[in-house]
């Protein structure tokens, strides 16, 4: 029988305000590779991750965003 490692998903949100960008940290989730991180918004902005660590990223925002982001954390495959 193989061993299946626990999964380990962290979610979120911010509220930003006038922003282009907001830096998160997930160290409680104790990851022990850098993750895959997915963000999203409402509206017609665009998101991207950047600066991905085991313990922090960087959402990055197409244009000065104010409103509420949500992202997902997992571990990488």
């Amino acid at each position: 029988m193989s061993s299946i490692p626990y999964l380990i998903i962290y979610a979120g949100n911010e509220n930003v305000v006038t922003s282009d960008y907001v830096d998160i940290d997930f160290s409680v989730a104790g990851f022990s590779s850098s993750p895959i991180v997915t963000a999203s918004v409402e509206g017609n902005i665009n998101v991207f991750v950047s600066n991905i660590t085991t313990t922090t990223a960087r959402i990055n925002f197409s244009s000065t965003f104010t409103g509420a982001v949500s992202y997902i954390i997992r571990p990488a495959t």
